[in-house]
């Protein structure tokens, strides 16, 4: 359990299922008072009654008006979050000219709306009390794009850069932003996305357990790191992607396009 004079409070969409689940479960262990914010109410209410400390709090990242409520509930019961994981996201699985623009719409109204309806309700009482902590959960795809994820990847590359202006707009107020890039990830996240034709060939020689995420996740909470690439194949494929783009264009069609 984390020694401290005080409980922090961690607030985290997303989490019943999959990532936000197990960072909810890590926080909480470690003594944490966390707001599980998710729209799946049972799911939520019995997190609550198997960690203690845990508050749930229904809401959408989809609906303003429902994130609007969330956040002032927040802030009346347990004041603005210590730390806030911005984590709701789907995936979506289709080549770039099988992408619909309805599947774009959906992808980017979770995945960056969403993430700035999570955070911008607590950016001034975290600026006013001069501390805070957001952290975004990315992908390793929001730091390269591979094939069947262009709109997805898309999705998170616009959570890198709106991240990099938020930590300049929050420069010297105590209030820092992290990013945390999961690659392979053992959850129900592919099923629950959303997917266009044949698919992505699946050939990932490692995934990693929601869990290892999670532990990330509590460890960059403590920090003011910008950035945190997860897995051994990732940081391998951001630096070749460095050092010879080409070579990871070549090998991720070799590897991950489905031939028809």
């Amino acid at each position: 359990m984390r020694q401290s004079s005080r409980r922090r409070v961690v607030l985290i969409t997303g989490a019943s299922s999959g990532i936000g689940l197990a960072a909810t479960a890590e926080f909480a262990r470690r003594g944490e008072l966390v707001v599980a914010v998710a729209r799946n109410r049972e799911r939520l209410l019995g997190i609550a009654a198997k960690y203690d400390g845990v508050t749930p709090v229904v809401a959408d990242v989809t609906d303003a008006a429902s994130m609007d409520s969330m956040a002032e509930q927040v802030k009346k019961t347990t004041g603005c979050p210590d730390v806030v994981v911005a984590n709701a996201g789907i995936g979506l699985d289709a080549l770039f000219a099988e992408t619909t623009d309805e599947a774009l719409q959906r992808l980017f109204e979770v995945n960056v709306v969403g993430v700035f309806r999570t955070v911008r309700p607590f950016l001034s009482p975290m600026i006013e009390r001069g501390s805070g902590r957001i952290l975004i959960v990315s992908s390793i795809v929001g730091k390269r794009g591979v094939p069947h994820y262009s709109g997805y990847s898309a999705s998170k590359f616009a959570l890198h850069g709106a991240a990099d202006a938020l930590r300049s707009e929050l420069w010297g107020t105590g209030v820092s932003v992290g990013l945390v890039c999961p690659s392979s990830t053992e959850t129900e996240f592919r099923e629950h996305g959303l997917k266009a034709g044949a698919g992505q060939k699946q050939v990932r020689p490692v995934r990693r357990s929601a869990d290892y995420v999670a532990r990330a996740i509590v460890s960059m909470s403590s920090s003011r790191r910008r950035e945190r690439i997860l897995g051994i194949e990732a940081k391998a494929m951001t630096l070749v992607d460095t050092l010879a783009p080409a070579l990871i264009d070549w090998l991720l069609a070799r590897t991950l396009t489905q031939k028809k």
